[in-house]
């Protein structure tokens, strides 16, 4: 763990945001814009493989692409991680690199997806404790190609979090939509839909957060009303868009009194203006909305049963409309937005799945058992395909696959699931139990699951339980388990919305009426004639059952992507809360996969390139399998479990590369002395060369200065000399005619 937080540390602070690890690809938020996303840089990672060019989003999207086109298999992106660790961007990146990269000389007529950007993000994304802008909903975007050319985009949305447009914790803000749409409103079209500012709605003012610093929400309004008029939105259908959101927020005001009756207490509403107020803006019946907020309906052979609810049922009734009025809005934009991208035809696609990441918060509620729930179902996929990936690898370069020593089971899934004492399963039988309680569906848990090793009991008698997950314990509230897991509007609410004079409305609700029956169908078909509850869990459950499938059938690719700090700033790298993402995506554990054999990989030309000189001698490019097996013999001996070598690359053990590099090292070690010495002699001998020179040039000197004086003083002696002989020649010649004489 040490060893990768460290190299992630180190690539962070020198703006390296993208690392592999194995095939995976981990992604670190920056905080800043490193300018990395040109088309000049896409370029290069064209036509490439992951091995050719540095770590990279682009090299995921291209081969991504590539083996779309080759294998004929469905790609797919998964990106994971924690709210503002950057999912949504790396999203962007991809579709950003195909649509930049794999136009048709048609490309006029191919509708964009970040057109539509502004609709999800509007509609989809809210403010939370660790993100102004989280994505509160999973998506699977396919852009789909033909002949490797982008002809067109479909979404798909998974796990929308209908929660949050009833309730949102302190410092957290409802969908984006809500305030934009008070803040950008005409001021007359705003008092024609009886709307005011965010304060005065419960459902926007719990977290008492209604502005974040930065967001102008009225600018963004227009961008968002240009996008929808965009995909063909005609102004019936916006302003019967912005009248259901207006319902929505006039929902969340209607208040209550309780009154007793026959020793029971009575749900009755306190003033019947905000109720008035959603029956005119929705066009439906305003005795028919208060009768299905304050009383359940019970259908029996002979006759409709009106039973009053309490106070506390009818703000589960009142909330269940608001959120499936929200959810049913959503999925008509989405279809709409999906039939405006449509591609004419197309022979492959690629792709991209943005889930949420595994979550443990102060307070955890229903909630974040399904995301953790999902996250465990696609650690599991992802364990699976990690192995699979590994085993093919192996195959490819025909060398013997060594079982991981390690079996990784479905047991905590089983304990989630399985039928008939899962938690998930006993959550759902308690639900369908008029007389369940919280304290109930506790109960059976403790009795079925206290000593499963899953499973942990508080110590004090708490309203709580524990769940072992992969990444680690996570306490769970049940408050309101039961209630927030009947997610389901009774057949008048249907009716009464399917009745709706707007059009948009009733074709929104006819659909969920039919949907509702289709279901119902279903269940009686599955359970004699009792139909099937159509409970949070369930849907939830169905819809992870279909992602998953998808995932199965396509080659997957993982990007995990983590935030550096909480701050949000671009200069900390917090060791600790990254440690804990790493072990919440699962990496370590994909690192502990892929240590069971043999971790370390390259090919053999990379393998020469820096062991090729310690076999003695460089070996030819036509010898490179040979080479690198003369490298491995020289030094790890032959045979040896330390290496395989396949018919690509070099597969070692992380023993085998430090001895690798402990040989490299002495060998550069000795290079480097060598060239010393070899250095220091040139430098010598140059020296004494310039010595010799000069000492030659002094003693040529020394010699010239002493002929040239030896030429002074014999010349001097020899004028002497023949002076002396001209001086006594007169006398000799005297001295003759005197003896003559």
């Amino acid at each position: 763990e040490s060893s990768v937080l460290l190299c992630l540390k180190k690539r962070f602070h020198r703006n390296l945001i993208y690392t592999y690890i194995g095939q995976i690809l981990i992604s670190v938020n920056p905080f800043k814009d490193l300018n990395i996303y040109s088309e000049d840089v896409a370029t290069e990672y064209q036509q490439g493989t992951l091995s050719k060019n540095a770590p990279h989003i682009f090299a995921i999207a291209e081969m991504a692409h590539m083996l779309s086109q080759s294998s004929g298999q469905e790609q797919c992106v998964v990106i994971s991680g924690h709210s503002g660790s950057g999912k949504t961007e790396a999203a962007k990146a991809i579709v950003q690199y195909l649509t930049m990269l794999y136009q048709g000389s048609d490309s006029h007529r191919i509708r964009q997806p970040c057109n539509v950007l502004p609709i999800l993000e509007s509609f989809g994304n809210a403010r939370t404790i660790l993100n102004d802008n989280s994505s509160r909903f999973g998506k699977l975007l396919n852009v789909h190609l033909r002949h490797g050319i982008v002809v067109g985009t479909s979404i798909s949305q998974y796990l929308l979090e209908k929660s949050r447009v009833v309730f949102q914790a302190h410092g957290e803000r409802n969908y984006h939509v809500f305030y934009e749409l008070l803040a950008g409103l005409p001021v007359e079209k705003k008092e024609e839909m009886y709307l005011q500012e965010a304060e005065s709605y419960f459902y926007l003012n719990q977290g008492r957060a209604c502005d974040i610093p930065g967001k102008e929400d009225s600018r963004d309004f227009l961008v968002l009303v240009q996008a929808l008029e965009g995909i063909g939105l005609s102004d019936d259908q916006l302003s019967t868009t912005w009248a259901v959101l207006a319902a929505i927020l006039q929902l969340g005001n209607i208040c209550f009194t309780s009154y007793e009756k026959e020793s029971f207490e009575h749900a009755a509403i306190a003033s019947d203006t905000e109720i008035q107020i959603v029956a005119s803006l929705l066009c439906v019946s305003a005795e028919l909305l208060q009768s299905a907020v304050t009383h359940r309906v019970t259908v029996t052979s002979y006759d409709r049963i009106f039973t009053p609810l309490s106070v506390e049922g009818a703000i589960d009734a009142r909330d269940s409309i608001a959120k499936a009025l929200y959810y049913w809005l959503f999925e008509w934009l989405l279809l709409r937005i999906n039939e405006w991208l449509a591609p004419w035809e197309s022979d492959s696609a690629v792709g991209i799945v943005d889930i949420h990441g595994f979550e443990d918060l102060g307070v955890n509620s229903l909630e974040q058992l399904c995301i953790n729930f999902a996250n465990e179902h696609l650690q599991w996929f992802f364990r699976q395909t990690v192995i699979a990936q590994e085993e093919e690898e192996y195959s490819q370069e025909q060398l013997a696959w060594i079982p991981i020593s390690k079996m990784y089971s479905k047991s905590c899934l089983d304990f989630l699931t399985v039928k008939p004492h899962g938690i998930l399963c006993i959550l759902d039988d308690q639900t369908s139990l008029t007389q369940a309680t919280d304290h109930t569906f506790l109960q059976k848990c403790h009795y079925h699951h206290g000593n499963s090793p899953w499973y942990t009991k508080p110590r004090l008698p708490l309203p709580e339980f524990t769940v072992q997950h992969y990444a680690g314990p996570v306490t769970y509230q049940v408050h309101k388990f039961l209630s927030k897991n009947r997610d389901q509007l009774q057949p008048e609410v249907l009716d009464i919305f399917s009745q709706s004079r707007l059009k948009v409305v009733s074709h929104i609700f006819q659909r969920a009426k039919a949907a509702y029956s289709q279901q119902r169908e279903l269940g009686k078909r599955g359970k004699g004639l009792k139909p099937q509850a159509s409970t949070l869990v369930s849907k939830f459950q169905q819809s992870l059952q279909d992602l998953t499938a998808k995932l199965r059938g396509s080659h997957t690719f993982f990007i995990r992507c983590i935030t550096p700090n909480t701050r949000k700033l671009s200069s900390i790298f917090d060791v600790e809360y990254v440690s804990c993402q790493l072990r919440h995506s699962g990496i370590l554990e994909a690192i502990h996969i892929q240590r069971e054999g043999y971790p370390v990989r390259l090919p053999f030309q990379s393998f020469l390139t820096r062991y090729g000189l310690l076999a003695g001698s460089r070996p030819s490019s036509l010898e490179q399998r040979e080479g690198c097996a003369a490298v491995l013999a020289h030094v790890l001996g032959n045979p040896s479990d330390l290496y395989q070598i396949g018919v690509t690359k070099v597969f070692l053990k992380e023993k085998a590369r430090q001895l690798l590099e402990s040989r490299w090292l002495q060998r550069q070690s000795w290079a480097v002395v060598t060239l010393q010495r070899k250095f220091r002699r040139f430098l010598r001998r140059r020296r004494l060369r310039v010595l010799q020179e000069k000492a030659t040039l002094i003693q040529a000197h020394f010699r010239g200065y002493q002929a040239r004086k030896r030429y002074r003083r014999l010349k001097k002696t020899l004028v002497q000399f023949r002076t002396m002989i001209l001086i006594s020649r007169p006398l000799v010649q005297r001295r003759k005619r005197c003896q003559v004489t």
